[in-house]
């Protein structure tokens, strides 16, 4: 019996039939939320998937109507019928009360309007006992940031809520106008947007999802999703007047960190018209020495050398990262006022 008026729309980009795609097909045909639809998207030939695909009128299969996995995914925001749209990707596990979870928390007293879920990341072959620390450490933090302020506080070091789990109200996803294409990640962008916008964001605090993690992902094959197209999305959404941090305005940044990372947010924020001061090197011995032209200083001279400007943490290493908040803490600095901490 066809579903005519869904709850949720699920957009399921499928680029090409792989040993996942149907686990992830049935996880959200088995959700415990019966009132949904599937959108698959394929490209402009979707004859294969349509002869693999279960048999289920919930399940409706579309030709993306642009290329790119923006292409896809703006397709299937316009044929969505629900009043809530969700994400999803053909290589991960939605747990069975995901959808029905995020429904009653973007409907409850959260006050959130967009929001995406904890998550457990696995390999390939659905197994956690071969996770690295980085991943560990990235599922930690991830999972750490359910408040609409732990994930503005989180916003500028990478993005706080896994794509692939996200759901809104048709209200917001029309509000931001889709996905755009830039030189720097979709998902990244759309979460920015969202918070410039003052849209509330959250999650509830469950795990819901298992997010596998392979050298497959468009993540690790795409140059949108380098180390320096990162930087160049946070560094456009702090220099946007809606961000507060005064950069639109003519304010000028310190960068903390004198690495390849804090040399992404320099072009980045150069390219935008913003004056970087120079950079803090909290290991820096020796004499003084330049980065782009720009002054290299020590922590110390920070404080007399930074007037009003901004100053920016580019560093990653978790206990740097701690070291640099401890020494903005002693200088009585507000974080989203005087400093942001970046990726």
């Amino acid at each position: 019996m066809e579903i005519l008026t869904p709850q949720v729309s699920v957009l399921l980009p499928v680029r090409e039939w792989r040993d996942t795609t149907l686990q992830a097909i049935q996880s959200i045909l088995t959700q415990t939320l019966v009132s949904l639809e599937i959108l698959l998207i394929g490209q402009e030939d979707t004859g294969e998937l349509a002869d693999r695909l279960p048999e289920d009128p919930r399940l409706r299969l579309l030709s993306r109507q642009r290329p790119g996995i923006v292409g896809a995914l703006n397709t299937g925001l316009a044929q969505a019928r629900a009043p809530f749209i969700a994400r999803m990707d053909d290589d991960d596990i939605a747990y069975p009360a995901r959808l029905a979870s995020q429904l009653d928390f973007l409907r409850g007293d959260s006050g959130s309007r967009m929001c995406g879920t904890c998550i457990r990341i696995i390999d390939r072959h659905g197994r956690t006992d071969t996770l690295g620390h980085g991943n560990r450490r990235y599922q930690q933090w991830l999972n750490g940031l359910t408040t609409d302020d732990e994930i503005r506080s989180s916003r500028y070091i990478e993005c706080p809520l896994p794509h692939p789990t996200l759901m809104a109200h048709r209200d917001v996803w029309q509000r931001l106008a889709g996905y755009r294409e830039t030189d720097h990640p979709e998902d990244y962008d759309l979460v920015l947007r969202a918070m410039l916008m003052g849209i509330t964001l959250g999650k509830p605090e469950a795990v819901l999802q298992d997010w596998r993690e392979h050298d497959d992902r468009l993540t690790h094959r795409d140059r949108r999703y380098s180390r320096e197209a990162f930087a160049r999305c946070r560094a456009w959404a702090a220099a946007q007047p809606l961000s507060g941090l005064g950069l639109a305005e003519g304010r000028s940044v310190w960068l903390c960190g004198a690495g390849r990372n804090a040399r992404f947010w320099h072009d980045a924020l150069t390219a935008l018209g913003v004056a970087v001061q120079g950079f803090v090197d909290v290991h820096r011995n020796g004499p003084n020495r330049s980065k782009r032209g720009k002054a290299v200083i020590a922590c110390q001279e920070l404080p007399l050398a930074r007037k009003d400007a901004l100053v920016i943490s580019t560093v990653t290493q978790p206990e740097a990262r701690r070291q640099m908040l401890r020494f903005f803490d002693r200088q009585a600095w507000r974080d989203g006022r005087d400093f942001i901490v970046g990726g």
